[in-house]
């Protein structure tokens, strides 16, 4: 859809900057399947839509930018409880309320094969959606995600959160005896020394000054994600002093928003990419993460929190066929998505509470919606087509 540049020219470009071991690692797991391509190019699909009428409806909202259904899933808070919401802010930026709705949108329309819905079932879903979050935002009031009021795969999340505790994780990625991670295929590979020193003073001086009990015992490179693999990230293990018990914190880099050049709404000053991310899921979350920080390195600004378990996100291989109540998952995620939106309302530049009430009780916008949606995940499906062809003529290599 865009311009002459081509699909790969397209991807090329947008990964210029991003020169970790992990870039490879990306771009093989794009030549998947569709679920994960489309996961990875965001760039992509604001290229493609910014100038779209659809893309211009609703008023200002804070957006987490790239909205799909493996951006939900549950988190122990700071407050040491376990809930469930928007978990992925890397994108975020002040845009039209359409923005992160019709990505959302798209993404039931690329999981669809996977799962054997056919277009006429993803299309319900999709208006299912559209119906919960206009109610949820008509009602002008942001709510929690909460373990007792959840549809039943909701609540095995928060069950999943419970289970999966802390010790397994360590047991799984750490020497206990000698304090140090393990370097496990797949997930982690060690850092050249002085790269190893120059994080670990670092985040040890942040861990000072912010949270005085954690102590840095070791760290490695972490390979995670879909999306953010190029970057720079570490897994750190720290030991808990106060509790005596070793934990894991994720630190990773922060890139600029992918939708950047096409949110041309006035955006806040920040000081770094990473007060932006950190700055705008604060707005929107119900509950920050438990250790999250902004942490200096070298000449970079890194996101610090902790790590949780992956498998504590809404994976859409669970959304198949046999699936229960696939409608009420999708219900939770758009009345967290509403939720945010109300939350953050009237915060660095967003629209009030009221606006998006009104916006809530215009029906136009929302057929329109649907449609993009289901245009652009035909798009988008033959881009992954050309993509893989691309992948397996050994084109994709820097």
């Amino acid at each position: 859809m865009q311009g002459m540049n081509t699909l790969e020219d397209r991807i090329k470009e947008f990964h210029h900057n991003r020169r970790e071991p992990t870039h490879e690692i990306k771009y093989k797991f794009m030549a998947d399947n569709e679920f994960t391509f489309f996961r990875a190019t965001c760039h992509l699909f604001y290229e493609d839509l910014a100038k779209h009428v659809t893309l211009k409806h609703g008023p200002p909202v804070w957006v987490c930018g790239d909205l799909h259904l493996e951006n939900f899933g549950s988190y122990r808070a700071s407050n040491g409880l376990v809930y469930f919401d928007i978990n992925d802010f890397d994108e975020a930026m002040l845009a039209p309320a359409s923005w992160d709705l019709v990505r959302f949108l798209c993404s039931i329309g690329m999981a669809s094969d996977l799962w054997k819905y056919s277009s006429k079932e993803a299309e319900e879903l999709m208006l299912l959606v559209l119906k919960a979050y206009t109610r949820q935002l008509a009602e002008g009031k942001a709510y929690a995600i909460e373990r007792e009021t959840s549809p039943p795969l909701i609540q095995e999340f928060f069950a999943m959160a419970e289970r999966q505790k802390e010790k397994e994780l360590i047991k799984a990625r750490v020497d206990r005896k000698k304090e140090k991670l393990k370097i496990i295929k797949g997930k982690t590979f060690p850092l050249e020394k002085k790269t190893y020193q120059q994080v670990r003073e670092h985040v040890n001086d942040f861990l000072k000054e912010r949270f005085g009990f954690l102590k840095v015992k070791d760290l490695a490179f972490r390979i995670a994600g879909t999306g953010s693999l190029g970057v720079k990230r570490y897994v750190v293990l720290v030991r808990d002093l106060r509790q005596d018990k070793l934990r894991l914190l994720d630190v990773k880099q922060t890139l600029p928003s992918s939708l950047a050049s096409y949110a041309h709404l006035t955006q806040p000053k920040w000081s770094s990419e990473a007060e932006r991310v950190v700055t705008v899921q604060g707005l929107m979350q119900y509950a920050l993460p438990r250790f999250i920080g902004i942490v200096p390195i070298g000449d970079e600004k890194f996101i610090l929190k902790q790590l949780q378990p992956s498998s504590q996100k809404i994976d859409y291989t669970v959304c198949h066929k046999k699936m229960k109540n696939v409608e009420t998952v999708m219900t939770t995620m758009a009345q967290a998505l509403a939720s945010a939106q109300i939350r953050s309302a009237s915060r660095r530049g967003s629209a009030d509470v009221e606006s998006l009430m009104k916006f809530s009780l215009q029906p136009l916008w929302q057929a329109d919606l649907i449609q993009t949606a289901v245009d652009y995940t035909i798009d988008m499906k033959s881009y992954f087509q050309d993509y893989r062809k691309l992948f397996k003529q050994g084109k994709m290599v820097d």
